[in-house]
């Protein structure tokens, strides 16, 4: 078993379930519909967020299969979120497979993200849970928002550590944050351990992005499912850079400085992994993961000791020594 199967082991049913809904909800629409999601959920990725909220309202003592709508509305609005950055980004692959707007076109990627907002939105109406959908559209606004903050500091070498970790919180944490929260509300909880929940996603989120941004500098492209460079091929300026920039004398800094103020290249990434190694952005970033992961484990303190629990921990560990 993959780590990330033995962290989810004890809620292995619900998954099973999740997966069985996923294909009830997104079946008997027309051809392009069908034939796009098929390709998407070919490769289904670590499912990080409805293994956080299924396990974060087992914690609490829910056995209620309604955790899975929640779930799933969650991972339809992250898969929105990717395949409009893939748009952004030109990407061809993702996860080891090519993007939609690849195989098929930009248009059919952005509608598709449209249609899985939509989905999300009705699914959550069905729910007759007002709770969920105001904790899920508020994460919904938060993202939206993160994403419009990344676009605007695009190119900046001046972005703070402070904007950048407001950006990854709202553009990532947000979703990490209302999956355990959730989870609380499914499990029929609205005081302390809600919030305990909310504060235990909102820090895995960040340490989980951290460690993204770092991969993208020091990961292995056949593990990752996509090649090394891409935040800078976007000019998107991420933690090890921004330290290592704030971190140098003042000829190495301008040196690096022109290379990206005059359009990075991929043959010029080299020269910036040596940089950021050698300036201690990358110890920094992994320094700064493992603090967020263990505010992360602070969060989960008040919540009683059992296997889902246990599984919530796990998770944090994992999040911060993945290697894709």
């Amino acid at each position: 078993m993959s780590p990330i199967e033995n962290i989810s082991a004890p809620v292995a049913d619900y998954l099973d379930y999740y997966r069985q809904k996923m294909g009830e909800y997104l079946a008997e629409e027309t051809h392009l519909i069908s034939a796009v999601t098929q390709h998407i959920f070919s490769s289904t990725g670590k499912m990080i967020r409805p293994i956080t909220l299924f396990l974060s309202a087992s914690a609490l003592g829910s056995n209620d299969k309604n955790m899975v709508e929640p779930a799933i509305a969650l991972e339809l609005i992250h898969t929105a979120t990717l395949m409009h950055d893939d748009v952004i980004d030109q990407s061809n692959f993702r996860r080891g497979i090519e993007t939609v707007n690849y195989q098929w076109s930009n248009l059919v990627a952005v509608l598709m993200g449209d249609y899985f907002f939509a989905k999300a939105l009705k699914i959550l109406v069905n729910t007759k849970q007002q709770g969920l959908l105001e904790a899920v559209s508020t994460a919904t606004e938060r993202v939206s928002i993160g994403e419009l903050a990344q676009v605007q500091e695009l190119n900046n070498t001046s972005l703070t550590e402070q904007e950048y970790m407001a950006i990854i919180s709202d553009k990532t944490a947000s979703l990490f944050s209302c999956a355990g929260q959730c989870g609380g509300i499914v499990a029929g909880t609205n005081g302390e351990n809600l919030k305990s929940l909310y504060e235990y996603g909102e820090n895995l989120g960040i340490a989980f992005q951290i460690t993204d941004d770092l991969l993208d500098y020091i990961g292995e492209e056949e593990k990752l499912g996509k090649g090394t460079g891409n935040d800078l091929k976007e000019g998107w300026f991420t933690l090890p850079l921004l330290y290592s920039l704030n971190n140098c004398s003042t000829s190495v800094g301008k040196e690096i400085k022109e290379i990206l103020n005059n359009g990075f290249r991929e043959e010029q990434f080299d020269r910036i992994l040596l940089f950021v190694n050698e300036t201690g952005g990358i110890e920094y970033s992994r320094k700064r993961a493992e603090t967020f992961r263990n505010r992360a484990l602070d969060a989960l303190e008040g919540i009683e000791a059992s296997i889902f629990k246990d599984a919530l921990i796990s998770l944090t560990d994992f999040t911060v020594t993945r290697e894709k």
